[in-house]
């Protein structure tokens, strides 16, 4: 799929965090909508690599060091950049299909990047 601006605003529309925090960041299982993400966050902003952060949502069944590696190697986030995972205790009668490698989230915090972004989803969108 092409890296475009405006199908990185219509992601972040649908998937990003717009709470007002002031920090971008997206949620998913999907490493290939992560990657879009961080890709066009990496392309259409000047960003600090360094302030960009991974963390994980697991259940403490899954092997919480190879969840961080596989997210760190696809996304290109150097494992020290990655937070402290939240791990849920498993239930076994809640959600059948577990994602191998959990939830990720990808963020970093940047006032003027976000209200950028969420300006660009009302001039093109709205």
């Amino acid at each position: 799929m092409k890296l475009t601006k405006e199908l990185g605003l219509m992601l972040y529309w649908g998937e990003g965090d717009k709470t007002g925090n002031y920090f971008v960041a997206l949620t998913n299982t999907d490493v290939k909508v992560l990657k879009y993400f961080v890709s066009w966050i990496r392309k259409y902003f000047e960003i600090d690599e360094k302030r960009l952060k991974g963390r994980l949502y697991i259940w403490n069944s899954f092997d919480e060091k190879k969840a961080k590696e596989f997210w760190s190697k696809e996304l290109k986030i150097p494992l020290s950049q990655f937070t402290k995972s939240y791990i849920s205790k498993s239930k076994p009668n809640i959600r059948k299909a577990r994602h191998e490698y959990g939830v990720c989230r990808v963020s970093f915090g940047s006032k003027k990047i976000f209200k950028e972004i969420l300006e660009g989803i009302k001039t093109h969108f709205h």
